[in-house]
């Protein structure tokens, strides 16, 4: 037995074996992981994204409008699923499934915001293995008070007023209608006109 492990034939015989099993093997396992290399440099995160902050128009407090561009090949593949979380306020807003350019707001409610960042989550909308973040700063913000509604004025109730020395006329509640009344005005330019009687 020892002879035929050490003979020229074994050995040439065990080597064309090695050769056939373990060299496709090997090419096997390069190729597949060129194919993994090159699917990772092909979906770059390739992406623009922004904040900026202001006043929300309804008096509210402080917004900040998040604005998230997916700059890869247009795909079904390549959709960012994005969620923009403002690391100052904990506050956040889901962007959902970006294929193009998306804007959101994100409403802090707070009157005052300092300087600050914005983290955009992303990952893969078709299930793809893969996540990372982008981030985006933003300038302070102050004074975002509620703007107070306004009131109508009202315009104030006349109250009828008589000369000086003049009784103070009196309202009298009428059940039947009135007959023969003659009005006097004293304040009055008119002349004096007889009321006809009903």
């Amino acid at each position: 037995m020892k002879h035929l492990l050490t003979s020229p034939k074994f050995i040439t015989i065990s080597l064309a074996i090695l050769a056939l099993v373990i060299i496709p093997l090997t090419l096997i396992e390069v190729q597949s992981q060129t194919n993994i290399k090159q699917n990772a440099e092909s979906i770059l995160w390739v992406t623009d994204q922004s904040a900026s902050t202001a006043c929300a128009t309804d008096g509210s407090g402080a917004n900040i409008a998040v604005s998230f561009t997916n700059s890869e090949t247009p795909s079904s593949s390549t959709e960012m699923n994005v969620t923009a979380k403002d690391q100052q306020t904990g506050d956040s807003v889901n962007m959902g499934s970006i294929q193009g350019g998306a804007t959101s707001i994100i409403k802090t409610g707070e009157t005052s915001l300092q300087a600050g960042t914005v983290t955009f989550a992303l990952s893969w909308t078709n299930g793809q293995s893969g996540t990372d973040s982008r981030t985006a700063t933003y300038t302070a913000v102050n004074n975002c008070v509620p703007t107070p509604t306004p009131t109508p004025l009202s315009s104030p109730t006349p109250t009828p007023t008589t000369p000086p020395g003049m009784p103070t006329p009196t309202i009298c509640p009428t059940l039947q209608p009135v007959q023969n009344v003659k009005i006097i005005c004293p304040n009055c330019q008119l002349s004096p006109t007889p009321v006809p009687s009903l």
